[in-house]
């Protein structure tokens, strides 16, 4: 189903920056912003990994929604809410582009283990079907660069998320 079809379908709700806040830590105002950006610089490299082909895949949207309720616990988002989120990063990857994005969502993820964690993430949106296409091989390549994971790290990362996925 090509993105802007799916993204015309969805109806308008909180703000990715709301929805990351009360997914952090639901119903705790003390969350700290550094965790509160990373969520959301997480989400935003999913849904980019999702989007570079010009196409997000059933398969991609259940990976992204099973990472976000894996950092969530049992508040994850519901349906509407994640789709509500996907269509404002949708409407900020429009205006901005996915270069701009990507270093948008990489700024957010000041810790070695935040980028870690979202490359992890990212890549297995990327390869939830088993295929990695071309924009997706690249796009992989540019977020790890973005993220400042070297080569022979997102190797080792890209190797572990492949065996979790398919064993």
């Amino acid at each position: 189903m090509e993105l802007d079809f799916r993204i015309k379908k969805l109806a308008a709700g909180l703000s990715s920056r709301e929805a990351a806040e009360a997914q952090v830590h639901p119903g705790d105002a003390n969350a700290s912003r550094s965790e509160t950006d990373e969520f959301a610089g997480t989400v935003e490299a999913m849904f980019l990994m999702a989007a570079v082909d010009g196409v997000i895949a059933d398969e991609e949207i259940e990976k992204l929604a099973e990472g976000i309720q894996h950092m969530a616990g049992n508040e994850g988002p519901d349906d509407a809410t994640l789709m509500r989120w996907l269509q404002e990063l949708h409407a900020q990857l429009e205006a901005d582009g996915w270069s701009r994005r990507l270093d948008a969502a990489a700024g957010k993820l000041t810790s070695e283990a935040a980028r870690a964690s979202a490359f992890r993430m990212a890549a297995a949106v990327a390869m939830v079907d088993d295929h990695v296409a071309h924009a997706e091989a690249a796009a992989i390549d540019a977020l790890a660069a973005a993220l400042r994971i070297g080569d022979d790290e997102a190797t080792r990362m890209l190797r572990e998320v492949q065996h979790e996925l398919f064993g």
